[in-house]
């Protein structure tokens, strides 16, 4: 069943697996269910779904108002949940004042309700079996594939007519027989004969290779990139204890523990470049065209700047690990859908690969200069007269490699830029239109190059303002990333003026890193001061 292809209502004809796992994530945000995997849950519901209406899976959150409304506790409510004893919907009203709602007017409570009503219409959609497009209508110029519930005058021939018609309810027998006798070889063969249906009506030049098959059904199940994430996690915690021990106590250095890291940092570097190859060649086009995709790419390069550049220092292999597995986490979010999707006309074009690979890559350079700043002032704050010059070495050290990752991501954030503007006349007739994102695009590329000339201005020289700089000048890419992407509109924006919500974490984060910077520089002036007073 996971290998039987299907048409999303995008257009795009993938495994049935394939977008079993996207309907799980999201109607429950999970990848399997009681066990089950996401294949075995959407199979249930068709055949079975009388009993799966009233299995609590479909996801609520945290709004004790939606819960009481619906008359359950708990984060998860069954689709029967949503009904009174006579049928009608009970959140009816509630939905259709949230949707009367300009989208900047919804609070957390519309925007809540939004997507809990979405993930009922999908429920109802697989119980009705109208998500299932599997029957491609013969001689359609658009390609078009239907449902069981849409087979009709579509199809000429009176057998394949037959087998369109028959195919659900035959499948479902089979199903409930296989149940009971553990016997299943009706319903594959169902399947097989539906496969070849497919090929026939479609072509060959419509449907994927079983190659290419097999490499998607490969890497929804291997689940990549957020494996990678708790592998990179690991590995910068244990680089990270290492590196402050190693800093504390000198006699601890080992080169060959630095070299264990970085070979298990290229390891895992090779499982995600493989990983970004399978997500190419399945979808046709390079895999950075959407929130999620740019997401692990710019870990990627994250990897391979630190690769580069830290291979080495502990440090510096410490901050690119521990990097990458934060962005990763957070490109598993739920606002970030990892689907797979077909590209929108202006981005069928090689620019996309060129500019958009020197734009997005650039951020993990410039992030980890981030990552490495904030380190650096870690250890300012922990500076003793002891200590001070084996800190101040160790400072100066993360120090060069970060100016030498910034310098990279400064080369690549300005050629993509100019390349954009290449692109921008191609697509849409003119070099510059002071877009949300070329502005900040360029706002970003002036603050990079403040930095890297801060040395020539003498109150701005020294280790300490170099690090604070490049920590808080990461501003600047949050903003061209997430704020032009998800809070302003223009013709880059994902979200167009209906932002998410900044979650309470990033004040928290910024008043930490603003205290850090504090604590440095203060301890840095006292421990100076004794030294200067012995």
């Amino acid at each position: 069943f996971g290998r039987l292809l299907v048409q999303d209502f995008k257009g795009r004809i993938k495994p049935m697996n394939t977008l079993t796992s996207e309907l799980l994530r999201k109607i429950s945000r999970k990848e399997s269910l009681e066990g089950m995997s996401s294949d075995h849950v959407m199979l249930g519901m068709l055949v079975y779904p009388e009993d799966w209406s009233s299995f609590p899976m479909i996801k609520l959150g945290k709004n004790e108002r939606i819960n009481e409304i619906l008359g359950v506790s708990g984060e998860y409510a069954a689709y029967n949940d949503f009904f009174f004893e006579n049928g009608k919907y009970k959140l009816t009203d509630v939905v259709s004042d949230a949707h009367a709602k300009k989208p900047i007017d919804r609070g957390t409570f519309e925007k809540e309700l939004i997507k809990i009503d979405e993930r009922l219409n999908i429920c109802n959609m697989i119980f009705t079996g109208r998500l299932l497009r599997i029957f491609p209508v013969e001689n359609d110029p658009n390609n078009t594939w239907i449902s069981p519930r849409e087979v009709g005058h579509n199809h000429s021939e009176q057998g394949e007519m037959n087998l369109a018609e028959n195919f659900f309810p035959a499948y479902r027998q089979a199903i409930w027989e296989g149940t009971k006798t553990k016997d299943f070889e009706l319903a594959n063969k169902l399947i097989d004969e539906l496969g070849k249906y497919q090929k026939r009506m479609s072509g060959e030049d419509i449907i994927p290779s079983d190659r290419k098959i097999n490499m998607e059904l490969f890497l929804n199940k291997a689940r990549i990139f957020s494996r990678l994430g708790m592998y990179y996690g690991l590995i910068g915690l244990a680089a990270l204890i290492m590196f402050f021990i190693t800093v504390f106590n000198h006699r601890l250095q080992n080169d060959k523990v630095l070299m264990a890291f970085v070979g298990l940092l290229g390891l895992g570097f090779l499982a995600h470049t493989v990983g970004l190859g399978i997500r190419w060649y399945v979808s046709g086009h390079a895999p950075w065209s959407n929130g999620y995709e740019s997401m692990i790419y710019i870990a990627f390069t994250t990897v391979l700047a630190g690769l580069i550049f830290a291979r080495k220092s502990l440090g510096g292999i410490a901050a690119t690990a521990f990097l990458a597995s934060i962005i990763l986490m957070v490109a598993s979010l739920s606002f970030l859908d990892p689907e797979i999707t077909p590209l929108v006309p202006v981005l069928r074009s090689y620019w996309l690969t060129i500019h958009v690979s020197l734009e997005a890559g650039s951020y993990g350079f410039l992030m980890l200069g981030a990552i490495i700043g904030i380190l650096n002032l870690l250890l300012m704050v922990f500076v003793t007269p002891n200590n001070i010059q084996r800190i101040n070495r160790t400072v100066q050290e993360m120090t060069y490699i970060s100016e030498m990752t910034l310098i990279g991501g400064l080369v690549m954030v300005s050629i993509g830029t100019y390349l954009g503007g290449v692109w921008a006349n191609e697509s849409w007739g003119r070099y510059w239109g002071w877009d949300a994102k070329e502005t900040w695009a360029l706002v970003t590329i002036l603050v990079y190059a403040f930095i890297l000339h801060m040395r020539f201005i003498p109150g701005l020289r020294g280790n300490y303002a170099f690090n604070v700089a490049s920590l808080f000048g990461f501003a600047s890419v949050i903003m061209t990333y997430f704020g032009v992407n998800y809070y302003l509109s223009g013709l880059h924006s994902y979200a167009a003026g209906d932002p998410i919500p900044i979650p309470s974490w990033v004040y928290y984060t910024a008043t930490a890193f603003a205290v850090i910077s504090f604590l440095a520089y203060w301890r840095q002036d006292i421990v100076n001061r004794k030294l200067a007073n012995t």
